[in-house]
């Protein structure tokens, strides 16, 4: 059957939704505009944002191993040894015998005031001071403790208040250092470089907008539509985590704005292309943005909601601060995909040619077998794809080993410019061989009278700082009176305690190592000591972050699993098969590993940093893997609809060069999106920004245009099973031209239809 029309099924609820949808955002246009300005308006003007954060102590669960221990060592003893905070008093020329003493009986001071009992009541005072011995001449280190409920930013200010008394003693140097102020730095840095991030990315991106589509319109549109976007967006998140129940982390912050730019900008690409091929071929304006919004919505409504499921999948962690991460990164998406659904398409039937000014409408041949490039051509053909999908694959594992050696550090310090102040106090104990004393290790030694065997605690002590990476260790052997208890000893004498200094950055990769094989040799140091029979607790920073890195691992391998189950169902619903889907995944999962090695491979390698920051793996390789299959819906989603009517080898060399321009400048304006991240100036946001870019970029030219169409060559009709959608035998003219004419009459399948009909007549 060649000619006349078919008889119109009757529309589903569905098929009357989508149109009302259409025919309401392009008549309602101006409404729409409108409304979505006054929504900024409102939200701007009402609604607070909201930022988290928090200590390194919230970052583990509160029934950890270690976090008791903690507990328990505050029950057992006078006075605490461990401390978020530090006053480092240097001076290179050797300190003075009165400097030394000033540092004693300036911290006494503090400490009788604890000890009496008198410390003053209420948040915002220090309650003890205690100084550390160094072993270093030119270096004293001393521990602060504040009262209850004093803020993070209030501690570090009270550490500059303490280190101002020796700011006044020639050739004295005073630096405040430790987990706490290097928090509070990092947030300073990333509030003040947020705002100029966030300008630069949209900059960028419309200057890349502008380039692609030839406008001087188009990027405007774009930078109108991300602003709204992103306003509404930071605002109601606010609201929605106080609702729900869920935190935002200061660290999250950026991850937000490049989604959310990049996404609605990707979408805000689509719909730009999709106007100008409707326009192109000769649509009046309102006719072309319907069309448009017909073909383009419908995949960036299954795109939007792939990338917030596998964004949402982060819920499968049990860890409070991944879990944070999920609902904050989905709920981006979807007022993305919102924006970009509405004000996108209403904006496209009030603007029509003049989005693009000065380039002007002019009739453009479809991409045809014909014309489809060598890279085509080669991988429609089965001895092509074969080559190519094994050189892909071999490229994309090549690049993954490196993951082997991956490193997980919480180094806070570590990650913050050179020329920081905490920076530097940090550097000036790592001169002196005592980077560790910012945060050292408790080793706790519980049995009855285990005070009295002082003999057996001094060799365990001797045997502890001949450790691997232990500087020193401060314990008995500096307590010879056995009535001092409350420092080395509890008051009871059942309990008995040893500070230990690492040399290196306590929170760092090499620390928790150095901490793990110490654990694992304790048995047989206490047993050679005689004090095989003592209960031993360990816990500090270091325990903290080791801990916390098993943590990493063991919520990413299962919420991986879960995003990669949540993208399966996404994709089978969308594609109503199994084969292709798991294919797909397979190639965005190899992408993510190539990417993530990269990162060690450039970051632990070249720049030989310690190690990656606890949850830079974790949210990237997520979001990477999420991303990927929104480039799926794109790329594949148009190679489905042509496979319907086409063999599949014709239906990707139709497909493949009308999507690849649209999907090659969407990848490349979320790269860079991401790429910016690096603007703020701490190692934790250049791994993220390096990562993403890199692995946004694997996927646009590699896995997308080689990978993907080559697997589907290679599976052929199998591709679509357990279904029978794809056709892989030739067909005849009469069968193309009927089926085209067939899906010319719908406007999601007109543009296959006048493919299908070109190929006819040929």
């Amino acid at each position: 059957m060649t000619g006349g029309r078919q008889p119109t099924r009757a529309a589903g609820p569905f098929r009357l939704l989508a149109a009302a949808y259409r025919s309401t955002v392009v008549k309602a246009r101006w409404f729409v505009v409108l409304a979505w300005i006054l929504i900024t308006v409102w939200v701007s003007a009402a609604l607070p944002t909201a930022s988290g954060g928090g200590g390194i102590g919230s970052l583990v669960p509160s029934d950890s191993p270690v976090v008791q221990a903690q507990e328990r060592s505050l029950r057992l003893f006078r006075l605490p040894v461990l401390s978020d905070t530090s006053v480092v008093v240097h001076d290179p020329g050797g300190l003075s015998v009165l400097t030394r003493a000033d540092v004693a009986l300036w911290a006494l001071s503090f400490t009788q005031n604890y000890l009496d009992g008198t410390v003053p009541y209420g948040r915002g005072n220090i309650a003890a001071a205690v100084p550390i011995p160094t072993g270093t001449s030119d270096t004293a280190v001393t521990y602060l403790y504040v009262t209850p409920f004093t803020s993070l930013s209030q501690t570090t200010a009270l550490a500059r208040q303490y280190a101002a008394h020796f700011e006044n003693q020639p050739g004295v140097q005073t630096y405040v250092t430790g987990v706490v102020p290097a928090q509070i730095q990092q947030v300073s840095y990333l509030q003040s470089r947020i705002h100029v991030f966030e300008v630069a990315t949209l900059v960028l991106i419309a200057v890349v907008v502008g380039l692609v589509f030839r406008s001087v319109v188009a990027p405007f549109v774009v930078l109108f539509t991300a602003g709204l976007g992103y306003l509404v967006a930071i605002r109601s998140l606010g609201v929605l985590a106080a609702g729900f129940g869920f935190s935002l982390p200061d660290q999250v912050q950026p991850l937000i704005a490049a989604l959310l730019i990049g996404v609605i900008t990707d979408y805000c690409v689509l719909f730009f292309s999709g106007l100008r091929r409707e326009l192109d071929r000769g649509l009046p304006r309102l006719e072309a943005a319907r069309a448009a919004v017909a073909v383009e919505g419908p995949i960036i409504a299954v795109a939007g909601i792939t990338v917030a499921a596998g964004t949402a999948a982060l819920l499968a962690a049990d860890y409070e601060l991944f879990r944070a991460f999920g609902p904050a990164l989905s709920l981006t998406v979807v007022i993305g995909v919102v924006v970009s659904l509405t004000l996108v398409p209403a904006l496209l039937a009030i603007l029509g040619r003049w989005l693009f000014v000065p380039r002007s409408a002019r009739p453009r041949r479809e991409p045809s077998t014909r014309g489809a490039g060598p890279l085509v051509r080669i991988v429609v053909s089965r001895r092509g794809a074969a080559v190519a999908a094994l050189l892909g694959t071999a490229v994309l594992v090549v690049a993954a080993l490196p993951l082997g050696s991956l490193r997980l550090d919480l180094s806070f310090t570590g990650g913050l410019p050179s020329d920081d102040p905490v920076s530097r106090g940090a550097a000036v104990l790592e001169e002196a061989g005592v980077r560790g004393v910012v945060a050292p290790t408790e080793i706790i030694l519980e049995r009855p009278g285990i005070a009295e065997d002082r003999a057996a605690l001094e060799s365990v002590q001797r045997a502890l700082a001949a450790q691997p990476g232990v500087a020193t260790v401060l314990g008995p052997a500096q307590n010879p009176l056995p009535n001092s208890y409350g420092v080395v000893f509890s008051q009871d004498g059942d309990a008995a305690r040893f500070v230990v200094v690492l040399d290196s950055d306590p929170l760092a990769a090499g620390a928790i190592a150095d901490l793990r094989r110490l654990e694992d040799r304790l048995d047989p140091l206490l047993a050679d000591a005689g004090l095989g029979d003592a209960e031993v607790l360990v816990t500090g920073q270091t325990a903290i972050a080791a801990e916390l890195a098993q943590i990493t691992r063991d919520n990413l391998r299962y919420t991986l699993l879960a995003a990669l189950v949540v993208e399966l169902l996404v994709l089978v619903f969308y594609l109503r098969a199994l084969v292709a889907p798991i294919a797909l995944l397979f190639t965005s999962a190899l992408s993510v590993a190539a990417a993530m090695g990269l990162t060690v491979l450039v970051f632990q390698g070249w720049l030989d940093d310690p190690g990656l920051t606890f949850y830079v793996p974790f949210a990237t390789a997520v979001l990477l893997l999420a991303l990927g299959s929104d480039y799926n819906v794109f790329a594949v989603g148009s190679i489905w609809e042509a496979a319907n009517r086409l063999p599949l080898s014709k239906a990707i060399a139709l497909a493949m060069p009308a999507t690849a321009r649209a999907i090659s400048a969407a990848g490349v304006i979320l790269a860079t999106t991401f790429a910016m991240v690096a603007i703020i100036p701490l190692d934790t946001f250049r791994q993220i920004a390096f990562t993403m870019s890199v692995g946004l970029l694997i996927d646009t030219f590699l896995v997308r245009p080689v990978l993907t169409p080559a697997l589907l060559t290679l599976l052929g009709r199998w591709s679509s099973w357990p279904s029978h959608r794809i056709r892989t035998e030739v067909v005849s003219r009469e069968e193309l031209r009927d089926t085209a004419e067939t899906a010319a009459r719908s406007p999601s399948g007109r543009r296959v239809g006048e493919q299908t009909l070109e190929t006819a007549g040929r």
